[in-house]
């Protein structure tokens, strides 16, 4: 009976310790497990009013949003002052001219639907405010692309700048091969690209006969009387780009090829970019292989050319000069031709989508004998760019 007891009053003894040692713990987690349960309720309260605020923000409907993350939007605004001596070539005694206008206003719509698929489209206008131009809003680009990332090769079809010419420009006015065989037209275009030195190929095709309406707009060339002019999707391009020294030299051929009045008209060319330090030289050379014949009965196969040296002395700023040449390749003077001009500017970035720019440009025309179209014309371009 004594060991009854005893073992009774040593499980109560230890019931009694257990109480007295284990119960402020429990106590204490019970306090904690209640308070963790506030604060996490306070969280998510918090975070339920974060949302409710985000949806209040983000007026975007909810069927667009899932567009909206795979959207981009990018433009700028171009303000130019330009002053001109003499205003007008044809005639020597004209007095200078100057204007402010707006150069170009531009929105970029950027689509990636996934990894496979892009679009891009760009609408712009051009020569606000400038003289007698018209003031019109035109679709610039629009085009899709198709690309997978297993096969080193691409297609881009839609409007856009074909890749003929690179046309490497650090001023504000844009290079003479710029001017004489941008084409500029719905396309379609097939990109192989490899990781050897960067060379891709690329065959473009489309319609058109853009650079030979190019040279006739730029006055060195004369359509004949009869001129017949062929429709169909027969013009072609084939371009190879070239960086066998990865940042520092960029290589690029092209060749293209497109319907004319008897003769197909053929053009070749040729360009680099070498970087070292902080200067950058750039030289493009495009020629005609083939034209087809002008008003004076001639073939004359054309070509110009030009090199440029840009300086960045510090990283806001560059400094740029550029050197062209164009020959027309017919006999004798004819005025306002353009026969070689020089240019030197600066661009100053004061932020990263605002740039200051500034050019001197100064070019020299044929003249023939006796005529009272001026021979030279000097120019002073001021821009201001502002992006988003």
């Amino acid at each position: 009976m004594s060991k009854v007891k005893t073992k009774a009053h040593a499980w109560l003894l230890f019931f009694a310790l257990f109480v007295c040692v284990l119960w402020p713990f429990y106590q204490v987690e019970a306090q904690e497990s209640e308070e963790t349960h506030e604060v996490k309720q306070r969280l998510e309260k918090i975070e339920e009013l974060e949302e409710d605020e985000k949806d209040e923000l983000d007026i975007t409907p909810a069927f667009l949003r899932p567009f909206v993350d795979r959207a981009t939007l990018h433009g700028f605004v171009e303000l130019n002052f330009d002053y001109i001596d003499p205003s007008d070539i044809e005639d020597e005694d004209s007095e200078s001219t100057s204007e402010l206008y707006v150069n170009s206003v531009e929105l970029a719509l950027r689509v990636f639907f996934n990894e496979w698929v892009k679009t891009k489209i760009v609408v712009n206008a051009e020569d606000l405010g400038k003289g007698d131009e018209t003031e019109e809003i035109k679709l610039d680009e629009a085009i899709v692309t198709l690309e997978s990332p297993w096969i080193p090769m691409y297609f881009i079809g839609g409007k856009t700048v074909l890749p003929f010419g690179v046309f490497e420009d650090r001023m504000i006015s844009g290079t003479i091969t710029e001017d004489l065989y941008e084409i500029d037209d719905w396309g379609v275009i097939l990109v192989f690209a490899t990781d050897f030195c960067g060379l891709d190929i690329s065959i473009s095709v489309y319609e058109g006969q853009n650079i030979i309406e190019n040279l006739e707009d730029f006055g060195a060339h004369e359509f004949s009387p009869d001129r017949k002019k062929e429709d169909g999707v027969d013009s072609f391009i084939a371009n190879v780009t070239l960086e066998p020294m990865a940042e520092l030299l960029n290589l690029a051929a092209f060749y293209e090829n497109e319907p004319g009045d008897g003769n197909r008209n053929q053009s070749l060319g040729g360009a680099l970019t070498f970087n070292v330090w902080k200067f950058i030289l750039d030289a493009e050379f495009i020629t005609a292989l083939e034209r087809e014949k002008g008003a004076n009965g001639e073939e004359n196969k054309e070509n110009a050319w030009f090199v440029a040296l840009a300086f960045q002395p510090f990283e806001k700023l560059e400094l740029a000069t550029r050197y062209e040449d164009f020959d027309d390749d017919v006999s004798g003077d004819q005025d306002e031709i353009l026969d070689y001009r020089y240019s030197a500017g600066l661009n100053y970035s004061f932020s990263d989508f605002n740039i200051f720019s500034f050019e001197y440009r100064h070019s020299k025309f044929e003249k023939e004998k006796g005529s009272h179209a001026a021979d030279d014309q000097d120019e002073f371009f001021f821009q201001l760019a502002l992006g988003f």
